[in-house]
């Protein structure tokens, strides 16, 4: 998980983004041996519940692509407000989507 605020400057500084209606994602090469990740869920998103619920199936999503996911990236996945109102199917696929657009994501299932 990426939690120091260096990092999160690193990645506004270096880092490339590419978004969709649900989501962004900010992505960073690094010569970490695994891919770290951060999620954002502002107010905008909703409720404490919501916004946690939120980020519980994005970490879901990332669990489930564990074998696929490349090393050695940094990744801010920003959730947007739409991303609460969509089931668990459209946000998976958004979030690969983005992923394989990126590099950190293996296209190919194992």
């Amino acid at each position: 998980m990426l939690t120091r605020p260096s990092d999160f400057t690193a990645l506004q500084r270096d880092g490339s983004s590419c978004a969709s209606a649900l989501m962004s994602i900010r992505v960073r090469r690094t010569d970490m041996p695994v891919a770290r990740f951060g999620i954002a869920t502002g107010k905008r998103v909703g409720g404490a519940v919501v916004r946690n619920r939120v980020r519980r199936r994005i970490r879901e999503i990332l669990r489930a692509d564990a074998p696929r996911l490349r090393a050695g990236w940094d990744v801010l996945i920003v959730a947007r407000p739409q991303s609460a109102a969509v089931g668990q199917a459209s946000l998976a696929e958004a979030l690969d989507r983005l992923l394989v657009r990126s590099g950190v994501l293996q296209d190919e299932r194992p």
